[in-house]
């Protein structure tokens, strides 16, 4: 087995393939934010959900860029405290972030409900309006038209279910993401403030 000594590693050229992973994260991490966010829409619940949903899963890549191209400007002072105070920033920008996932899963959760609700009750009285009217066919009998009804709640309920889960998993995952991401920021920002 072949053993790699430690004097045959050269330190500049260790850092400088550091830094070239390290900005082409960060250079990706940009790409994606761009066609994630285009064209911007940050009124749009929908838009914002989606996007803080897609930053939070690509956080990481962010991360790893920073801390790379940290250990690549190691020799470097002044660009070390420069990118330790952006991961300051930006870490408590991730924590602030999480105030607005809540706020917006369950905006978003409650119109989903309101929309299942809504819908559950238009099919509830076209069923209703089907058994009184005269022109119904024979075989509708008060029977069908209560299983009917009794099905359409039953979806309808189970639907609201499906969404109350799906929303909420969402949430915990990108709010888990962001405040990870946010101390492993706050973390390498500390770092490059400190170091002399």
């Amino acid at each position: 087995m072949a053993t790699i000594s430690t004097s045959m590693v050269n330190p500049n050229l260790a850092r400088t393939i550091c830094r070239i992973v390290g900005f082409t994260c960060l250079a990706g991490f940009v790409v994606d934010l761009i066609a994630l966010g285009l064209p911007p829409d940050p009124m749009a619940l929908e838009w914002r959900v989606n996007f803080l949903q897609q930053l939070s899963d690509r956080s990481i890549i962010l991360l790893f860029g920073i801390a790379l191209v940290m250990i690549g400007a190691s020799e470097s002072r002044r660009l070390l405290r420069q990118l330790g105070l952006f991961c300051l920033v930006v870490g408590v920008m991730f924590h602030l972030a999480c105030v607005l996932v809540v706020r917006d899963s369950l905006v978003l959760q409650q119109q989903a409900l309101n929309n299942i609700s809504n819908q559950a009750s238009q099919l509830q009285t076209q069923i209703q309006q089907s058994s009184t009217a005269p022109n119904a066919p024979p075989n509708v009998t008060p029977e069908l038209i209560q299983q009917a009804s009794q099905q359409v709640s039953n979806q309808a309920e189970s639907l609201k279910q499906n969404a109350r889960t799906g929303i909420t998993k969402v949430g915990i995952a990108s709010i888990g993401n962001l405040v990870v991401v946010g101390l492993g920021l706050i973390g390498l920002g500390r770092f490059g403030m400190k170091r002399r």
